[in-house]
């Protein structure tokens, strides 16, 4: 058995060398425990969002190095990203403001067009699925055209009753249109982040709970009756507003069945409150569909932080990770938006030089090494306990997960967060395997 460590940290960045084992258990080291049985037999991977910011990025980049760039995201000797984010229409990270139907009060939407996004965004989103044909696109809408709200605008207001069959139509229609330019979506969430209209600053609608509901039954009767199977992923917003969706699901017994998943954001809340909709629907699945970089803060320096995030969200089941922007210049931008996020990797508007974020070196141990299809299995680490001497400057937890891919080869996440050097032990294969992990280090140990 071949056996490497894959490390990041701030002295080494990336490298690799072969693990040794010990003969026993070394009794006072910390040891990561593997799960027994898998909590996800068929994860679907890793991704990001390919916005319009992104996909504008990817444009303005020569053929060649676009090339580049798309095969080390892409491609199968790069990190290997297998899940990807579209935005219906406008997010805060486009260029501009629009809908696909602008013209106000067309209930038959006859002037419905995805004529803007033909000039970068489906082009880029093409020259993907060249890079990787079976990534499992899906798609959020940040505001439903203005005119369907009560502020008569994409930025800010909420979404009218009236018009929940109509924004359905528009929604099959985005599906028909993408499709027919070869890009099969295979999920839609109703609405991003529908419990917030961020002002008036951007695109965006709030969704009340019961309205939400309504859509999703009238969007899958509709899709039902065209032979569709696009999955619908409820929500799409906040950990912190779980209680939103168990309200849903127990107050309307066939949403069960009319959603395929539950779509949740890190902002707010910790993932372990999935938990409180576990214990009551166990079968239920959800995807973490949003959280990217901090342009200014650590941009590319926390992998950890995005090590421990993919860790616990797998060790809570869900079924894909996916980040925020895939590209963004040195400002963040294009942006329509308040806010100062960071893109998986900036493109200098000036130099034309590519940088990297820590969300971009967390998914190079994770999206390469955990491939779509691989069982998916919780990690403990013990002796982690907090030392109240050393309170409030006390240990971080390491966090880990662990996944069996589909070709036999055993793979094994841990992520020390801490300025000291922490030992562990790992049990595999009959054999007690040795791992430093080295001050804020995120580490992969692959068993092949």
């Amino acid at each position: 058995m071949k056996v490497n460590l894959y490390t990041t940290d701030e002295k080494n960045g990336f490298s690799q060398k072969r693990l040794f084992y010990n003969n026993a258990k070394m009794d006072a080291i910390r040891t990561a425990t593997i799960s027994d049985n898998p909590i996800n037999e068929s994860f679907s991977g890793f991704g990001v969002a390919i916005t319009g910011a992104s996909c504008y990025e990817l444009s303005t980049m020569s053929e060649e190095n676009r090339y580049k760039f798309l095969c080390d995201i892409y491609g199968a000797d790069g990190i290997n990203l297998s899940v990807g984010r579209l935005s219906i229409g406008s997010s805060d990270y486009s260029a501009d403001v629009y809908s696909y139907c602008d013209k106000k009060n067309d209930m038959k939407l006859e002037s419905f067009s995805i004529e803007r996004d033909m000039e970068y965004i489906v082009p880029m989103i093409k020259e993907i699925l060249k890079h990787n044909p079976n990534i499992k696109l899906f798609a959020s809408p940040w505001s439903p055209p203005g005119w369907m709200k009560t502020e008569g605008s994409m930025c800010g207001g909420y979404m009218k009753w009236d018009y929940i069959d109509c924004y359905a139509d528009y929604i099959i229609k985005y599906l028909q249109a993408y499709k027919n330019e070869g890009i099969e979506i295979s999920a839609i969430t109703p609405q991003n982040e529908p419990e917030t209209q961020q002002v008036g600053y951007m695109p965006a609608c709030v969704w009340h709970p019961d309205f939400e509901v309504k859509f999703v039954e009238v969007l899958r009767k509709k899709m039902t009756a065209l032979g569709m199977d696009t999955e619908i992923w409820l929500f799409d917003h906040n950990f912190s507003n779980w209680m939103r969706v168990l309200h849903q699901l127990r107050n309307n017994p066939n949403l069960i069945n009319d959603c395929n998943a539950i779509a949740f954001h890190y902002y707010d809340g910790a993932v372990e409150m999935i938990d409180k909709l576990k214990s009551e629907y166990p079968n239920i699945k959800w995807n973490f569909t949003e959280g990217g970089p901090r342009l200014y803060d650590n941009y590319d320096g926390d992998w950890c932080k995005w090590s421990i995030m993919m860790s616990k969200a797998l060790n809570m089941g869900c079924d894909s990770f996916t980040g925020w922007n895939l590209l963004l210049d040195e400002n963040g931008g294009p942006n329509i938006g308040p806010f100062f996020c960071g893109g998986l990797a900036t493109l200098n508007s000036q130099t034309h030089d590519l940088t990297y974020s820590g969300q971009y070196k967390a998914f190079r141990h994770f999206s390469k090494f955990i491939k779509p299809g691989a069982s998916i299995y919780p990690v403990k680490v013990d002796n982690c306990e907090m030392s109240m001497a050393a309170f409030p400057k006390s240990m971080i937890a390491v966090e880990g997960t662990a996944a069996k891919n589909k070709d036999g080869s055993h793979v094994l996440q841990l992520a020390n967060a801490n300025s000291s050097k922490i030992q562990m032990q790992y049990f595999y294969g009959g054999k007690w395997w040795y791992i430093e992990l080295m001050p804020n280090t995120a580490a992969t140990v692959v068993f092949e």
